[in-house]
């Protein structure tokens, strides 16, 4: 799979969730998507807080607002990057904590999202580096022509919860709705996407069976 980085002069569709959604055609993105209870409702609202606050300390605008999407579009690039930046790296701090029931750590559970993913590999997306962690999964996924990257993960989603709940002999959502996607802007910044992938078990002290791993070599550009 040959990577091709964020290219600033291509068009760029945003859209928002809990976060900032960036597309452009051809990219690759670090996908992470966590479970349902994961992460209170309490720990969310505080975040969206600090956002706000992150924001209004960097912009000059006489827009009234007390929702942070609403002046997001107001910051300059260096700050729309530094705040995806920031907030990304709080929620993955938080997520290496494993919150939540962590039905995730065991390895029948783990197979069902991994195989989910392999089964449309090469047909709706291609599939990078992946770890399934027992409360989240970070991956790499370039979508093909056609396909979208929230639909691919709306069906990714909706296959594991069924199987899970299953397993489980449960019912219910397990996921929550909305994901965190960012582009990979460059070479340098995939090559640290992977490391981080690969390192994340270590970081949550995890053993061997809590967690599956995928590794994937990309065909760079020379």
């Amino acid at each position: 799979m040959e990577f091709q980085p964020f290219d600033q002069q291509k068009p760029v569709q945003i859209y928002f969730t809990s976060m900032p959604h960036w597309r452009q055609e051809g990219c690759i993105y670090f996908v992470t998507y966590r479970l349902a209870d994961s992460i209170p409702e309490k720990v969310i609202v505080e975040w969206d807080f600090e956002k706000l606050k992150w924001i209004q300390a960097r912009i000059q605008s006489s827009r009234n607002s007390d929702r942070w999407h609403d002046l997001f579009p107001l910051l300059s690039a260096k700050d729309k990057y530094a705040f995806l930046k920031c907030f990304n790296r709080k929620l993955n701090t938080y997520l290496d904590g494993c919150h939540g029931k962590c039905p995730l750590r065991n390895p029948e559970r783990a197979a069902v999202v991994l195989q989910g993913w392999e089964y449309f590999n090469s047909q709706r997306y291609e599939l990078g580096d992946l770890v399934v962690m027992p409360n989240h999964v970070h991956v790499l996924v370039k979508p093909k022509t056609g396909f979208k990257l929230e639909d691919i993960l709306r069906s990714q989603k909706r296959y594991s919860a069924r199987e899970c709940n299953r397993l489980s002999h449960t019912s219910g959502a397990l996921w929550q709705k909305h994901s965190y996607d960012h582009i990979v802007r460059d070479s340098k910044e995939l090559l640290a996407f992977q490391q981080y992938i690969a390192s994340n078990p270590l970081k949550a002290n995890l053993r061997d069976g809590e967690f599956l791993l995928r590794k994937h070599n990309w065909k760079l550009p020379t």
